[in-house]
This record gives C-alpha cells, sequence and structure tokens, in this order.
C-alpha cells in the first residue's frame, strides 16, 4: 500500500477501523456519521416530488424524462468538480488543513469507516436547497426535473461510492472498472482518479 500522505495536507496514511473526530461533542460526532439508508429515507421520496411537480406544472412526461436525463449527467460533472476543487482544494495554512481534513481527509485516512462514506444530510440538504432553487431559478418549472435527475445523480453517486469500499467481488465488469478506479485514487495517487460513480470526466480532462 503507497502512503499518500504527502498528496493530502494534514493527512495521515490510511488506516483500519474509524476515527473519533469530536470526542468533547456527541452531537458533532453523531451528526458526522450517516448511513446510506438514510441518504435513501431523505432522498428518494424528494426526488419522486420534483418528478411530480415537473409533471403536474405542465412539463410533458418526455421533456421531464430528457430533463432527468440531463440533471443526471450534470451530476456527473459536478461529483468531479467538486470532488478535485473542493474535496481536495490546495491547503496553505494549518486551518485549511484542519478543514481539508475534516471534510475529506479523515476518509482517506480510514477509508473504510462505513459511517463515513456518504455526504451527512447536514450538508446534503442545505446542497440540495440550493440546486434546487437554482435550478427552478434559471429554469422556471423545467428545473424540477432537471433538479430530479440532479439528485438521481448523487443517490447513484453516494449508493456506489458505499459499495466500492464494501463490495470487493462483482460479476458486473463495469462496477469492478469504477471500483478499481477509486481504489487508485485511494492508494496510488491522490492527485488523480476523482470520478467515484465514474471515470468519463477523468478521461475527459486526462486525470
Amino acid at each position: 500500500m503507497t502512503d499518500v500522505s504527502d498528496r493530502i495536507p494534514g493527512h495521515l496514511a490510511p488506516q483500519q477501523g474509524e476515527l473519533i473526530m469530536f470526542e468533547n461533542n456527541a452531537l458533532l460526532e453523531r451528526l458526522s456519521r450517516i448511513s446510506p439508508v438514510t441518504v435513501l429515507a431523505v432522498y428518494l421520496p424528494v426526488i419522486a416530488i420534483a418528478a411530480y411537480l415537473s409533471i403536474s406544472k405542465g412539463v410533458s412526461i418526455g421533456a421531464t424524462a430528457g430533463l432527468v436525463a440531463g440533471g443526471f449527467f450534470f451530476w456527473t460533472f459536478f461529483e468531479y468538480f467538486f470532488h478535485r476543487f473542493v474535496f481536495h482544494f490546495n491547503a496553505t495554512t494549518p486551518f485549511q488543513h484542519k478543514i481539508l481534513f475534516t471534510i475529506h481527509g479523515v476518509h482517506h485516512q480510514y477509508p473504510n469507516d462505513k459511517d463515513r462514506l456518504v455526504m451527512p444530510i447536514t450538508v446534503s440538504i442545505p446542497l440540495a436547497t440550493l440546486f434546487g432553487v437554482l435550478f427552478v431559478s434559471l429554469m422556471g418549472d423545467k428545473g424540477w426535473g432537471f433538479f430530479c435527475g440532479f439528485g438521481l445523480g448523487y443517490v447513484f453517486y453516494d449508493m456506489m461510492h458505499y459499495s466500492v469500499h464494501h463490495v470487493q467481488n462483482s460479476k458486473f465488469a463495469l462496477f469492478r472498472k469504477v471500483r478499481r478506479h477509486h481504489m487508485a485514487h485511494h492508494f496510488r495517487d491522490t492527485r488523480l482518479g476523482f470520478g467515484v460513480s465514474n471515470y468519463f470526466w477523468d478521461r475527459v480532462f486526462k486525470t
């Protein structure tokens, strides 16, 4: 296993087990942990409501389906962009190192901590609200279908991320390729391989 500690400032080499991040604050520690079941329970109803709103406001089923596909595809780019430039931003101060470790470095140090493989809803809900408002503001009623696809992309990303860390053997060749791609990001070079649910944008941008 390659030591990647030099590639995420303030980050230690991968370890087994889990880390107690907030020893003196039980609430923050609890909020930093989440099950993928919670993601499904929160966002699948939101996605269904967004699809319903799109159709109920006069957007045809065909157009809604196209918007859902567009929103899903846009998520894949956002996933790549966010992982590359937010989760792996170039920290230059001790405070920035601490922020970087808190938001993502801890996952690289403890990559198999099952409670930190999907985004906490305390972070994802404000982001989902922001994007929902943005899409509807820019696209009108068509924004609901686009938001539905964006939400589906997010849920797929979280479920895929959880799976690639816990499913070692799969009969699906594409899943095995995606898993190898993500494991290479963890254990070979964290400066490459920013796509998690897919590797399309890594090929486009040669990362």
